[in-house]
């Protein structure tokens, strides 16, 4: 049998929750909204996510854009994902995870070009990730196998057949600029002595 006082302590504790979750639906309803919409994607609802995360979405909202480009992303929806991508890297031009987003749009979508050129944007501005590293490996072999067909104009073809070797050497670049870092780091560590004493 339940103690009347403890009776009276869960229900003042209901309803404290109950008033609570009121205020964070009223006055916070956008942050409510892409909570959930973050719980139903992990859980890999990514339809009602989306639906969610479109009508969270701010004006200027760059983590809402690319939370709804990655739900349509799982959804095979890769021109919708890729609008929305846009409109994030529109507001956020920095963020090299959008250009990754992209670039990973563009690979499902087969244009290995606007891969290797997103992948390689996300690079220059973040050199050290593994992963952007990886999936332009990834791309400019795709790109080797499948070259994207020539246009009949002779000026822009020439250029087309040049962009894979510049992104190589731009990999190469990076490559050499991490080896350079590390050896910096190297260098700055303090010698090891043996003891004064």
């Amino acid at each position: 049998m339940i103690n009347p006082k403890h009776k009276k302590l869960m229900l003042v504790i209901l309803i404290l929750l109950l008033v609570l979750l009121a205020f964070e639906l009223i006055f916070r309803q956008r942050s409510f909204l892409s909570s959930l919409a973050h719980e139903l994607y992990r859980f890999g609802r990514y339809e009602s996510s989306e639906k969610l995360f479109e009508k969270a979405l701010g004006e200027s909202d760059v983590p809402g854009n690319a939370n709804l480009a990655k739900s349509r992303y799982k959804q095979g929806e890769f021109d919708a994902a890729e609008e929305a991508a846009q409109r994030a890297l529109e507001l956020d031009e920095e963020d090299p995870m959008l250009l990754y987003d992209l670039g990973n749009i563009a690979f499902e979508k087969g244009d290995y070009q606007a891969a290797v050129e997103h992948y390689s944007e996300a690079l220059l501005r973040d050199h050290q990730d593994d992963d952007i590293r990886a999936n332009l490996e990834l791309a400019l072999r795709k790109l080797d196998e499948n070259p994207p067909q020539p246009e009949p104009e002779g000026d822009d073809v020439q250029e087309e057949e040049q962009d894979p070797e510049q992104y190589r050497n731009i990999l190469d670049a990076l490559d050499n600029l991490e080896a350079q870092d590390r050896q910096n780091r190297a260098r700055r560590s303090p010698p090891k002595t043996e003891n004064w004493w």
